[in-house]
């Protein structure tokens, strides 16, 4: 068959759909790099986390209908999970699988009877047991590689509906994942990034996130490990000093999703610490492995957050040693304890400015970061060419583009001296 795959949302969907494209093809389907009328199935590995992130899901399958209207639609994801009876309505020719069936979606394309109308919801419980994932890539890979090590959360944060979505936290089985990693690695990735919802709270037979991050460090083939995003108390300190150990693969980054600057609005979120603890541990983070790069996830629109409280969150981007934000809005989850505490509603277009102020301040915090480095020497893991050059990361997540060099830079690892910042990237030029 010939099938599609599109992905919607987080690092972890993405690392989901790799997986099931590998199998795909080791399984003899040809996989379509984009949507046409020869498509036989379209597969949407869908995201729910915010209600723009639902509308874009949307938006994509009513485009992939318009494109092949006979094609047969599988919608996976959070989505599927979340809405499952209301997605049948998408389509007269559509399986809708929750999320502890993604794994199983090759089993239910062979099952498929392509052309035949039919409506069907196939989804069982989440539960908490460790799993496989198959290892299946039989060709070259030069991309950075999402190696999917956990799944859900055991964490019960008021705004958040992925614990309902992906279940309670379960980890992959240690030896499957490794062997995955070094499949990837003898195939040409470079650079792993270890993904889940909550990839501290890895434990499989006795393993955890510091024995996973010591067996990549073996596989030589692999030249960095990154962490996806991480909660702020589960790291474990010995995670920490690999990563300020300059023979350890593990780079001088962290994302820590934060949320918010103020006290008040953390405690109605449930999470799990105050805001002068997480400015301390930034500064120790900071002077302990220096030269890290430090980001974080901020929420604006929270229910009953007041200017006071915002203040709070720009206090924390200007007065502390994050590198930058990610600014989301606040966006409602039905089930869960934010979405019916009193006060909810801010205006939507108060929501927007205050947004605005603090992706001014981030983008300020990210420029004052990257001229630290202008004028020294970093190495930078390059990405495919785009019409600019070749962009590339450093080890702490500074972008960097080298135009004008005549030999190709996709997937190596080169020495280069940073020249002049850009804002957004710095101009660099490969060290011969």
């Amino acid at each position: 068959m010939r099938i599609y795959v599109h992905t919607h949302g987080c690092r972890l969907n993405a690392a989901e759909s790799r997986s099931l494209v590998e199998t795909l093809e080791a399984t003899g389907h040809t996989v379509a790099h984009g949507m046409d009328p020869s498509v036989d199935v379209a597969v949407v590995n869908s995201c729910a986390v915010t209600n723009q992130a639902e509308s874009k899901c949307r938006q994509t399958i009513r485009q992939i209908i318009r494109t092949n209207p006979g094609v047969t639609l599988i919608l996976t994801g959070c989505l599927a999970e979340k809405n499952s009876r209301e997605c049948l309505n998408f389509h007269d020719r559509i399986l809708v699988l929750g999320n502890s069936e993604k794994h199983r979606l090759v089993d239910h394309i062979h099952a498929l009877n392509l052309g035949e109308k039919f409506s069907k919801i196939i989804r069982n419980s989440l539960g908490n047991t460790n799993f496989e994932i198959p290892c299946a890539l039989h060709q070259p890979y030069n991309g950075r590689y999402n190696l999917k090590i956990q799944e859900g959360c055991n964490f019960s944060c008021s705004y958040c509906i992925i614990p309902r979505l992906r279940g309670p936290a379960c980890s992959r089985n240690f030896k499957n994942l490794i062997e995955d990693a070094t499949i990837h690695a003898r195939q040409g990735v470079r650079e792993i990034i270890l993904t889940g919802v909550n990839v501290g709270a890895y434990e499989n037979d006795g393993k955890n996130l510091v024995d996973v991050i010591s067996a990549l460090n073996e596989i030589p083939e692999i030249q960095r490990i990154r962490l996806s995003s991480i909660e702020l108390k589960t790291i474990p300190d010995e995670a920490l000093s690999q990563m300020a150990n300059d023979g350890n693969k593990l780079v001088k980054y962290l994302h820590l999703p934060i949320q918010s600057g103020s006290d008040r609005i953390l405690q109605l979120m449930r999470r799990h610490y105050t805001i002068g603890e997480a400015k301390n541990y930034l500064e120790w983070l900071a002077k302990y492995i220096p030269g890290i790069g430090l980001g974080t996830d901020l929420i604006v629109g929270f229910p009953g957050e007041m200017e006071e409280d915002f203040t709070c969150s720009v206090d924390l981007i200007q007065n502390s040693f994050l590198q930058y934000a990610h600014v989301f809005s606040y966006s409602q989850r039905e089930g869960t304890p934010a979405a019916s505490m009193e006060d909810r509603f801010i205006d939507p277009k108060e929501i927007e400015r205050r947004s605005k102020i603090l992706r001014i301040l981030t983008r300020e915090k990210r420029r004052q970061f990257y001229e630290k480095f202008v004028g020294t020497e970093q190495e930078v893991l390059f990405e495919n060419k785009s019409r600019i050059g070749f962009p590339g990361y450093t080890e702490n997540y500074i972008r960097v583009i080298v135009k004008g060099f005549n030999e190709d830079l996709t997937n190596r690892l080169e020495r280069v001296k940073l020249i002049r910042n850009c804002d957004d990237h710095i101009l660099g030029e490969v060290v011969h």
